[in-house]
């Protein structure tokens, strides 16, 4: 007899779900902060809509099961900015949510193409979240710029740069945002209040370039 079942397909815990969707522009506005600027805000905000830095980021709903965990049809090219941002301040791992510290730090991949720009002991900033040495071969597998070619990081203290996101700009009609998409922006940037933050971008300094199949014989 033919078996019709099959394991589940591992989703990584970023990934957005079918069901899930961004705020509306029409949710956005513009505030004072406490000292007189003028940035972007939410008609109605809340705590959770600012990070430590006071970026604003972008609302996405979450398709959860009863345990907490994402559900649903994964979108494979979409990362839900909730979770990106929730893996990547706690340095968890990407794919499973888990603990990503090991004895000597994080590890982070990222494809050749993105390893390009930086030469020799500069600094790599990357919006992926850790990877846990548990699922650095399912890391690899699900994603399709890796599985042409990678280069595995490991270090002791990733630092927070700055975001990915949108800029936005007050026009005669109202709120617009800038043509230019999914720009970096650094914390500390003169333009950071209007701007709406869907990645966290962390900065390696100190680090290694590692050999994956090692890291993955030596768990």
């Amino acid at each position: 007899m033919k078996r019709t079942s099959a394991a589940p397909r591992l989703v990584p815990y970023i990934t957005q779900r079918e069901g899930e969707y961004g705020g509306l522009e029409s949710e956005l506005a513009l505030s004072v902060n406490a000292f007189g600027a003028v940035r972007l805000a939410y008609r109605e905000e809340t705590a959770a809509d600012r990070g430590p830095r006071g970026e604003l980021w972008a609302r996405c709903s979450q398709s959860l099961n009863a345990s907490g965990r994402p559900t649903g049809r994964p979108q494979w090219r979409l990362v839900n900015p909730s979770r990106q941002r929730e893996a990547m301040e706690q340095l968890r791992c990407q794919i499973g949510f888990c603990p990503a510290e090991t004895d000597q730090g994080y590890i982070f991949l990222s494809g050749r193409a993105e390893d390009a720009p930086h030469g020799v002991g500069e600094p790599v900033r990357t919006a992926q979240p850790p990877v846990c040495p548990k699922h650095l071969r399912s890391a690899v597998e699900l994603c399709p710029h890796l599985r042409k070619g990678h280069v595995a990081f490991r270090a002791p203290a990733p630092s927070p740069w700055g975001v990915i996101g949108t800029r936005y700009r007050l026009t005669a009609t109202g709120l617009a945002p800038l043509p230019a998409d999914d720009t970096p922006m650094a914390y500390g940037h003169p333009q950071l209040g209007w701007f709406l933050a869907s990645q966290l971008i962390r900065e390696l300094g100190d680090y290694e370039v590692v050999d994956l199949d090692d890291l993955v014989s030596a768990t």
